[in-house]
């Protein structure tokens, strides 16, 4: 355990008993004793050896691992921090979540399942391209689509130098010049389903992740949050043993 000693609410915050600013209202309230004594400002400083105590209950330090769904929309940057006049993800979210990390980046213009997490181990294990998580994506394209010409990128491609893997896809439905297409990746290397169908002549209108991994997008709205699943947490979890 550290022995360095930070502010209260943020050491709070760490282990997920509340956002700092929910905490340091708990301070104003006179709920919170370090070492058997009444908090009366939010500038006292502790660590994991101190005994807290909020509302008469023992802080545990440790780490409950949480795990939740986003459903970004578009026109929102996946970024911790700010870019210019563009939101990103964090300014959608509730404050409580601000020291979650995300897995699963997608542009600014694609909408769709994000992982947020406090566990980093999660995060670099979905990331990982060894552990071949799966990516389901729902892409609606505009132009002359020709099946072949997919099933041909499909096998593995190389766009502008860059090698991409196969591919699975099925076509959900097509209306005129408008083509609905499930797609499912293991790797997902930066615009790779833009570049694929850009180097076919065909326009992205639509691109939407549901799913990743073991983890669905399901019947979930622009910008909600849900806990994962039990059973998907489970088959997370024998999927890295």
């Amino acid at each position: 355990m550290s022995h360095l000693k930070i502010r209260i609410a943020k050491l709070l915050a760490n282990y997920n008993y509340g956002s700092r600013r929910e905490i340091e209202n708990l301070i104003s309230n006179k709920k919170i004793k370090l070492n058997n004594k009444i908090i009366l400002t939010p500038v006292t400083f502790a660590n994991e050896e101190d005994k807290i105590t909020i509302n008469g209950k023992k802080v545990l330090f440790k780490k409950k691992i949480s795990i939740l769904k986003l459903y970004k929309p578009k026109d929102v940057i996946c970024s911790k921090n700010k870019q210019d006049q563009r939101k990103i993800i964090y300014e959608i979210l509730n404050a409580k979540y601000k020291n979650f990390i995300f897995a699963g980046r997608l542009d600014f213009k694609s909408e769709g399942l994000i992982i947020l997490t406090n566990d980093s181990s999660l995060t670099r294990n979905l990331e990982l391209p060894k552990n071949k998580f799966e990516r389901k994506y729902e892409v609606r394209v505009f132009g002359d689509f020709n099946i072949e010409k997919l099933k041909l990128k499909s096998k593995g491609t190389k766009i502008n130098g860059i090698k991409y893997k196969p591919f699975n896809f099925i076509i959900k439905s097509k209306i005129k010049k408008n083509t609905l297409i499930e797609m499912n990746l293991r790797e997902g290397k930066k615009n790779e389903i833009r570049e694929i169908f850009k180097s076919l002549d065909l326009q992205v209108n639509k691109l939407k992740r549901i799913k990743f991994g073991p983890f669905a997008l399901d019947k979930m709205l622009p910008g909600e949050v849900k806990k994962a699943s039990d059973l998907e947490i489970k088959k997370y979890e024998n999927y890295i043993r």
